[in-house]
């Protein structure tokens, strides 16, 4: 399924789903990836790889620190610029909850570490939209399908997740070409329901009537990490929460 990646990433992914299938055996509901390299979006030396875990039961803070031996950097090498990788029990994500609530968080590679086996100390919007755009577009490496593993998560709840986001991004990247490209693929989701990768989100902006022209020179900063003029960012920031809140005062759900 992940053929399109690198050689050495796609070795990575399968020793991943070694490792968590010989520790946790039956209590292992799958493994999935999510994220640019499950749309055909990963980019070798930008990218990251995101990958998530179900299990049956929650685990117990014995079984989180081993899983945190077996994937960290100095035990496995990520050859992306990081891993992000998040493990849910069952319970937590189906059905779908308005707060999913992981059991472990762990960011690992050759710059950082982060580790989180706590949920209250991380903000859930970004676990929810991670879930909503991975049930749509993400890969099952192992065990059940993506739909049986993560329940359904209605559209009101994604735009209130959306609206985290931008105020997140607003407040903390305000001239990044992240928080330019983040918010487009916002905007396409607004607009037409459909999830895309960041890049292809700007793409589309592009071919909306009344694109700022930040959005052009994100694509290119993206790669570059030049910064762009936070009142341009703000420009289109402004009109995406506008169009969200528009939306989510007129949802019936």
């Amino acid at each position: 399924m992940e053929n399109h990646l690198p050689e050495e990433e796609k070795a990575y992914l399968d020793e991943i789903v070694k490792r968590l299938t010989s520790y946790l055996k039956d209590q292992l509901v799958g493994v999935y990836l999510f994220g640019s390299a499950s749309y055909h979006a990963y980019e070798p030396g930008f990218s990251d790889l995101d990958v998530q875990a179900v299990v049956k039961y929650p685990l117990e803070t014995f079984q989180k620190e081993a899983i945190i031996r077996l994937l960290n950097q100095d035990a496995l090498p990520c050859p992306a610029t990081k891993l992000e990788f998040v493990i849910y029990a069952q319970s937590s994500v189906h059905p779908a909850s308005r707060h999913p609530r992981f059991e472990l968080n762990l960011n690992t590679g050759p710059r950082s570490d982060h580790i989180s086996l706590d949920p209250a100390n991380e903000s859930s919007h970004w676990f929810m939209l991670d879930i909503a755009m991975g049930r749509k577009l993400g890969l099952c490496l192992y065990g059940s399908a993506l739909a049986e593993a993560f329940g359904a998560i209605s559209r009101r709840w994604i735009l209130e997740a959306i609206a985290d986001s931008l105020d997140w991004h607003r407040a903390n990247e305000a001239n990044s070409a992240n928080s330019v490209l983040n918010a487009c693929r916002s905007w396409q989701f607004i607009a037409t329901g459909e999830f895309s990768s960041k890049s292809d989100g700007a793409k589309w902006a592009m071919k909306q009537q009344d694109c700022p022209l930040v959005v052009e020179r994100a694509l290119s900063a993206r790669k570059t990490g030049d910064k762009l003029p936070a009142a341009d960012v703000m420009t289109l920031y402004d009109m995406v929460v506008r169009l969200n809140r528009i939306q989510i005062e007129t949802d019936v759900e």
